[in-house]
């Protein structure tokens, strides 16, 4: 059953603000922090930009002090955040997006990572571009957790429009973006059909599963294209398979297989790479889905539907 049907609304996606997710399932549709990043003029979005912008800021800084006990507290509130039945939270319900044995990974893949030190990853959203273990379902569940008193008040917000009931229930692990503590807090949501707290997530914020690695890959082919391609020293020892042994945009490939360790060295090589990656290519790609896109997730649609 999806929001729509529990609450008895009477409307379908394309009528709500929110996605309209099934809550005894999984929705294939995560949290983009690069939507939310571009967007301008909500003030709600605006504040969530400042609590990302605020979680990243400090774990940089504590990155560079060597601080090990605030970036485990940092790291420390970063389970499942199920409540928005986004990703596969419904199916990895116990909790494990950040998991215990998780964690020590991405502790290990942030401070030792140079684009962090750096500080050529300077934006949240494009962790997904250099460190190890982290996909689409983790930067959306990371994303979450961060924002999450935002979207309890867009929640709250959306449940009073439409007239859906609230309750108290105690919300663990909310990011305070001035003291940079995770808080438990009791506040007011819907709940479920099995008193389940649910937290709606603004339709204009979610993509597709396969977009996280579409954008690696693009970063990838830009940058072969635009600076590997171009740059003498690192096509030594490349052999091309082209005309009279030309060096072909394949022979590149096979030379520097994808990995995200070779796309944070070539983004340290050239400074200007990630830059004039969201410049020149994510410039006017990126966008919200439609609400028939979104549908044919949380309605199950085929595309021929």
């Amino acid at each position: 059953m999806n929001i729509s049907t529990i609450y008895k609304l009477g409307k379908t996606q394309t009528e709500l603000e929110f996605v309209d997710v099934r809550l005894d399932t999984d929705n294939l549709l995560f949290v983009d922090p690069r939507l939310i990043e571009s967007i301008i003029g909500n003030s709600l979005v605006s504040m969530m930009q400042s609590s990302i912008e605020a979680y990243w800021g400090e774990l940089i800084k504590s990155v560079k002090a060597k601080d090990s006990v605030m970036i485990s507290s940092l790291l420390s509130g970063l389970s499942e955040p199920n409540e928005t039945r986004l990703g596969y939270s419904h199916s990895k319900r116990s909790g494990n997006s950040v998991g215990n044995k998780l964690k020590p990974k991405i502790i290990t893949a942030i401070t030792t990572n140079k684009a962090v030190k750096t500080g050529i990853l300077s934006h949240f959203s494009d962790l997904e571009l250099f460190i190890p273990d982290i996909n689409c379902d983790r930067i959306s569940d990371i994303t979450t957790k961060i924002i999450k008193a935002q979207l309890i008040e867009f929640t709250q917000i959306q449940a009073k429009k439409l007239g859906i009931k609230l309750y108290p229930t105690v919300q663990k692990d909310i990011f305070n973006s001035t003291t940079f503590k995770w808080e438990n807090q009791k506040v007011e949501l819907p709940l479920d059909d099995d008193n389940r707290a649910v937290i709606f997530v603004p339709k204009e914020l979610v993509r597709l599963e396969n977009s996280a690695n579409s954008n690696i890959n693009c970063f990838y082919r830009y940058a072969i294209r635009k600076f590997i391609k171009h740059d003498l020293d690192m096509l030594k020892g490349v052999q091309g398979s082209g005309k009279n042994q030309e060096i072909q945009l394949c022979d590149i490939k096979n030379q520097y297989p994808l990995s995200k360790q070779e796309l944070t060295n070539w983004s340290m090589k050239y400074g200007k790479l990630l830059v004039d990656y969201k410049t020149d290519h994510l410039n006017g790609r990126l966008r919200s889905l439609t609400d028939e896109e979104i549908e044919r997730i949380v309605y199950n649609l085929s595309k021929a539907s």
